[in-house]
């Protein structure tokens, strides 16, 4: 008895072959478009993150000055975040070229500062043993990479300015017609999916917003605080140290007393307990406080409803695995996860009650 069943599946296939012709290619193509444009991922992330950021900004301004709402509202957020970050990296990156060549006096400089340290003296002897052998083989390894070879290339600077403009002009674009981009979207999903799709992107949206916006805006109030902070105890490096604030805030939970700690430590060696006492309670109260407990909170618990564990397991495995773009896709995909999951259980609880 012939196979009916295969033959009507061949079949299906003949008379079809055109279309799935059609959409192998249409497929091939989407695939190389994506690894032509894998170099400038982080521009069209950080593009797509930002406007998350500025949106509420433009809200507000489109109902004063609608034509220039997009304008200012990329601009309010764009220029402190790079101003703050740019600068300190360069600043960063310049301390490191000079720690390099300097390296005799580093190492000298953190064996003073262990023996100023009121440590049992077999952990003297063993934090000492450990500057020594870092100075001794990891300095002239770093040495002798091509740091100025690779400086003077360009090519990473380059195409970090290409996806730094990539990210500011993205995120206007989508600022002005980031909702009809939306509502294209939604016009071509098929019907048989069209109610999934619109509680979908409801979800989708809230969650992103919530991430991102929560996040960035503690950040960027971090950052500013810590300049501000760091500037009246008169630290040096104040650029580098509050982009590094800014940075670490970015991450939900650990905000700045990755850095904090650190400087307050550094202020008991140099000028005593009192000066890092006051130290920390002005950073406690001024720089984490108000972000972590006002900002943050509100913003992410309360509007996305994700377990904190979850977003900080996002964001910090996604950024040791894809790096600048993986930090912040990490987070989309956990989004779109949940999303999906909130959707199908909006759609099965209105099944119920129709029935």
């Amino acid at each position: 008895m012939p196979n009916t069943q295969a033959s009507d599946g061949v079949s299906t296939l003949i008379k079809h072959k055109w279309t799935i012709a059609v959409a192998f290619i249409i497929f091939l193509t989407a695939i190389t478009f994506v690894y032509i444009i894998l170099p400038l991922l982080d521009g069209i992330i950080m593009g797509i993150v930002l406007a998350y950021v500025a949106r509420p900004l433009k809200r507000f301004f489109d109902r004063h000055i609608l034509r220039l709402s997009p304008y200012i509202a990329t601009g309010a957020i764009v220029i402190p975040i790079f101003l703050i970050i740019g600068l300190g990296i360069i600043e960063i990156f310049n301390y490191l070229l000079w720690a390099i060549k300097n390296q005799g006096y580093v190492a000298g400089v953190l064996m003073n500062l262990v023996g100023r340290l009121d440590l049992p003296e077999f952990a003297r002897a063993k934090t000492i043993d450990i500057i020594s052998n870092f100075a001794s083989y990891l300095f002239p390894i770093i040495q002798q990479l091509p740091v100025e070879r690779i400086v003077n290339t360009g090519y990473t600077l380059v195409l970090f300015v290409i996806n730094i403009m990539i990210a500011v002009v993205l995120c206007f674009y989508l600022l002005v017609d980031g909702s009809r981009l939306v509502d294209r979207a939604i016009d071509i999903t098929p019907a048989e999916v069209k109610d999934f799709s619109q509680k979908f992107i409801k979800h989708f949206d809230g969650i992103l917003s919530a991430l991102f916006i929560g996040n960035f805006y503690s950040a960027i109030a971090t950052g500013l605080l810590s300049l501000i902070v760091f500037s009246l105890f008169g630290f040096t490096d104040v650029l580098a140290l509050s982009a590094l604030m800014l940075i670490a805030s970015i991450v939900p939970f650990l905000a700045g007393w990755m850095v904090v700690i650190p400087l307050v430590i550094y202020r008991y060696i140099e000028q005593g307990s009192e000066s890092a006492t006051i130290f920390f309670i002005v950073s406690l109260l001024v720089v984490i406080i108000p972000p972590e407990l006002l900002i943050r909170p509100y913003i992410i618990n309360y509007q996305s409803n994700i377990h904190p564990m979850l977003i900080i397991l996002a964001f910090i495995g996604g950024g040791l695995v894809g790096g600048i773009a993986g930090f912040f896709i990490a987070p989309i995909l956990l989004g779109a996860i949940v999303a999906a999951y909130r959707a199908n259980a909006e759609l099965r609880a209105e099944a119920i009650k129709a029935a």
